[in-house]
């Protein structure tokens, strides 16, 4: 009885899998077909965040508009490094509207020194899919951690 339930449990967990990626991937075919590509002006596209404490999380936002005549679908964010974290719309901006897309930078609390970090934003836009968009700034190295000689 039990190998059967594991069995029953592992197609079951393959089954739905298979259904959630097959969803991602008609979005993501849809949304890649020319015919309903669109065009993006970013309002800021790189942010100088300036000074962050070690230790802390620095919020950072990015606007951009769809200038297009067709809805604009973000179709992915992927931050360069594994200290960002973002969130975007995931429903379709329309011609004419604001979309934002959140990041949230995790500063080590050894960190120090200045970084540049980017994220990757796939969206069905002419010309390019990928858009990058980027920022940078100085870690405040954080004062309770240093020794006293």
């Amino acid at each position: 009885m039990k190998p059967f339930v594991i069995t029953l449990a592992f197609i079951v967990g393959l089954v739905a899998c298979q259904s959630t990626d097959a969803g991602k991937k008609m979005l993501q075919t849809k949304a890649l077909d020319t015919a309903n590509f669109t065009s993006i002006k970013w309002v800021d596209s790189l942010k100088d965040i300036g000074n962050v404490p070690a230790g802390k999380t620095a919020e950072i936002s990015f606007r951009f508009l769809n200038t297009g005549s067709k809805p604009l679908l973000v179709i992915t964010v992927q931050p360069g490094c594994g200290c960002t974290v973002a969130d975007y719309p995931k429903a379709a901006i329309l011609p004419g509207k604001e979309g934002i897309i959140k990041a949230g930078y995790n500063v080590h609390k050894d960190g120090q020194g200045d970084f540049r970090k980017n994220i990757r934003v796939t969206t069905n836009t002419t010309n390019k899919t990928d858009n990058y968009i980027f920022f940078y700034g100085t870690i405040i190295p954080d004062s309770t951690s240093s020794t006293k000689k």
